[in-house]
């Protein structure tokens, strides 16, 4: 070979070696970008299914509250009167939604960049959550209209309204407030008020489920990707 053959062949494996060092250097930072966006959704992941497990235990408890409400207002004739706690009566006009963190995801979404996660699954997974939480989300915003516009206006002229509301978070968490005894009278509207209430709550919480079960497969398949 001459010296021209060679530096000609020097040239292009020095050309071949530098791709294969900048095709090197753009996986590994690749591969770290893409790491440290698991990471960030990980932790996101694991705080969300925990506050969305506190959100569904609230609303059992309320739940459990309105049953009796509905119990009494089902079994008793209209205008029998009876003594409640206070706490069953502010179960009627509380309502509770979820503040869900999706900075990470919001931000994957928003640049475009959810693609370049490398696992399909993932990218599907994470996609299907954000639907199931949004949904969640309008459930409970259904609740609290209900609330707002339903029933606190038809329960407007009743004496045991005003200490419902100064018991009702995030402002009544007074002890003495929620034992506090009030008497209830059946009717009627109470009936259907207090079942249409049982009902948008059940609804809440079996959205809340959907979305935490979607997002207990999310958190696996990201453990799954870090652990390779």
């Amino acid at each position: 070979m001459s010296r021209a053959g060679a530096e000609i062949v020097i040239v292009v494996v020095g050309i071949l070696i530098a791709f294969g060092l900048d095709s090197w250097w753009d996986s590994n930072k690749q591969l770290d970008w893409e790491r440290s966006q698991l990471q960030l959704l990980r932790d996101e992941a694991q705080s969300n299914i925990e506050h969305i497990e506190s959100v569904i235990e609230a609303h059992k408890v309320t739940g459990a509250d309105v049953e009796t409400i509905l119990a009494f207002s089902t079994h008793e004739p209209p205008g029998e009167v009876e003594d409640f706690k206070n706490r069953l009566v502010t179960s009627l006009i509380k309502w509770r939604t979820s503040e869900l963190s999706m900075g990470a995801l919001d931000a994957l979404l928003a640049s475009g960049d959810l693609g370049e996660i490398s696992n399909p699954e993932l990218r599907a997974s994470l996609t299907a959550w954000k639907v199931l939480a949004l949904d969640a989300q309008e459930k409970e915003e259904l609740a609290r209209d209900f609330v707002e516009y339903v029933i606190t206006p038809a329960l407007s002229d009743e004496a045991y309204l005003a200490p419902a509301y100064a018991a009702r978070p995030p402002y009544g968490n007074s002890v003495e407030l929620e034992n506090r005894i009030v008497e209830i009278r059946s009717s009627t509207e109470l009936r259907s008020l207090s079942a249409a209430r049982l009902g948008h709550i059940r609804m809440a919480i079996d959205s809340q489920r959907n979305s935490q079960e979607a997002l207990q497969k999310v958190l696996l398949l990201i453990n799954s990707d870090l652990t390779q």
